[in-house]
């Protein structure tokens, strides 16, 4: 009797996987990525891990909101008040959307447009007004100007720049000026010489005149939808005018300066359309984006700025704290996924997440990996990129509102409370983590079916750790194949023999410590 021919190959075909690379979402993944995880890292690549335990940093704060840090100490806004050292000063009075930006030995606020001396421990306002209560007695030298009977004008600082006008005057706007101040009193501002230049009268031109209007001297802080530091400087966006502002060099305070020298402020109208999505400040030039360009400032002082603008997928809308810069790359969210600019055009970094789409991006970062919290489908993930590995891991659904590095710990705000990654001092539901990771599905790239013969996993579990593993055949679904509980620190190898199948998928899970480090599989090409 003739014997039907075999229907598969008969020496197997051996897969090894010793490199576990990070999470792909994508339709098709290759040998080490997973399909989905929770609470991986990348920390003991190329094996698998579980991330760090995370710590409460501080619950001095009740519902913090934001956070920065300056000269090595960290500023929080608590139910709209502001603390400094874990120091609270009553009188400065935010809000929900007040953003914080430090500049030399000050924090400024905006919308508020005030500041705080972290040095002087002291509050002060961005801007600066005097409105003489009536029209009043005013006297004008060829430069300066004196109020009878007036007070306050010593709101003003020497150096200042202000806009002074004479209302009802009958004079009209003849001596209106915008100009730099020498000195002030409390009833009286000095300007350099010939700020004021009176015309002849009986033949001679006099050294001052006297008239009657209500004045009014301002010094003004353009409305910034979005600020940042860079050499010095302050610069921001508004959306009111489409305009990049700069201030003056070292002074917040003053945003009008213009004397032709190298410490005047700066401001540029742009032509783009869209609104301000938020600004970075890169090695080599500054970045102001929008969601569809990147407006991109040159130069080093205001006689040698330059604007040139490239259009690329920029900064999305609702993502403006997710920029982050690591080794001269600056990272953010755009509507693409994303986006890494080292200086050229932007490139994803992010296609492993597939067609999933996210939104509201938050992000931070320790100097080594990219931390960002984002919205999917109205739950948060946070995901974090190895950037020398450029592994992506999730990690779980944190909702982060803010991330500060302080004291080489990154700091998170979450549920209403400071926290640390990577703590020193972890919470106690931290010590035993759950996690997973789904690896596969595996098809070996063959369309017929295929007899598994031998699979192992390699993982080193750690005492009271406890893992499963399960299988998924083809579309099924998952079925338990193994459960482990170690009482003492081991290394096993794990046994698994899948059904004749087109593909499969394993599933680790378990809480505790553990290593995955190697999954071996043979098999022999089968019949239809």
């Amino acid at each position: 009797m003739k014997l039907a021919q075999l229907q598969y190959s008969v020496n197997p075909t051996r897969k090894r996987i010793i490199e576990f690379k990070g999470i792909n979402k994508k339709a098709v993944i290759d040998d080490g990525e997973m399909r989905d995880m929770y609470n991986l890292c990348s920390d003991d690549y190329p094996c698998l891990t579980q991330r760090k335990p995370r710590g409460i940093y501080s619950e001095s704060y009740v519902n913090p909101q934001k956070m920065i840090v300056k000269n090595k100490k960290l500023a929080v806004i608590s139910e709209n008040k502001f603390y400094y050292d874990g120091e609270l000063f009553p009188t400065l009075a935010l809000s929900d959307s007040t953003e914080m930006v430090a500049i030399n030995n000050k924090i400024c606020f905006f919308p508020e447009k005030m500041f705080f001396d972290v040095v002087a421990r002291e509050i002060g306002k961005l801007e600066a007004h005097y409105t003489s209560s009536s029209k009043v007695s005013v006297t004008l030298t060829n430069n300066t100007v004196t109020v009878s009977g007036g007070t306050g004008m010593d709101v003003f600082n020497d150096g200042d720049v202000i806009d002074l006008r004479f209302e009802g005057s009958t004079y009209g706007t003849k001596y209106d000026v915008s100009t730099v101040i020498v000195s002030t009193t409390v009833n009286s501002i000095e300007f350099p010489g010939d700020t004021f230049i009176f015309d002849e009268k009986d033949g001679e031109i006099p050294e001052s005149i006297t008239f009657e209007a209500t004045v009014k001297a301002d010094r003004n802080c353009p409305d910034l939808d979005y600020v940042m530091e860079s050499n010095n400087r302050l610069w921001g966006v508004c959306n009111a005018d489409n305009t990049i502002y700069g201030c003056k060099l070292g002074d917040p305070t003053n945003w009008f300066y213009y004397q032709a020298t190298s410490l005047d402020s700066y401001a540029v109208a742009v032509g783009t359309d869209g609104e301000w999505t938020g600004c970075i400040p890169y090695s080599s030039h500054l970045l102001f984006f929008k969601e569809d360009c990147i407006h991109k400032l040159y130069g080093n002082t205001p006689a040698t700025y330059q604007l040139a603008t490239a259009e690329c997928y920029a900064l999305e809308k609702g993502s403006s704290k997710s920029i982050a810069v690591i080794n001269e790359i600056v990272f953010y969210k755009s509507r693409l996924g994303i986006m890494a600019y080292g200086g050229g055009n932007p490139e994803l970094v992010s296609a492993c997440f597939g067609v999933e789409r996210y939104l509201n991006a938050v992000a931070g970062t320790d100097g080594i990996k990219y931390y960002v919290s984002m919205e999917k489908d109205g739950v948060y993930e946070l995901l974090v990129f190895d950037v020398e590995k450029a592994l992506w891991h999730k990690e779980d659904n944190l909702k982060a509102d803010g991330f500060a590095f302080l004291n080489g710990k990154l700091l998170y705000i979450s549920n209403g409370k400071i926290f640390e990654i990577n703590s020193d001092n972890p919470q106690k539901d931290e010590g035993d983590i759950s996690w997973y990771a789904e690896l596969g599905p595996y098809t070996e790239y063959i369309e017929e079916h295929k007899i598994y013969s031998k699979m192992k996993l390699r993982i080193k579990l750690e005492q009271d750790s406890e893992l499963e593993i399960l299988i998924k055949v083809d579309d099924g679904d998952w079925e338990r194949l193994h459960h482990y509980y170690a009482e003492q620190d081991e290394t096993i190898t794990i046994p698994i023999v899948p059904r004749r199948c087109f593909k499969f998928a394993v599933k680790l899970q378990g809480k505790g410590r553990c290593k995955v480090e190697s999954f071996v599989r043979d098999y022999r090409e089968g019949a239809n």
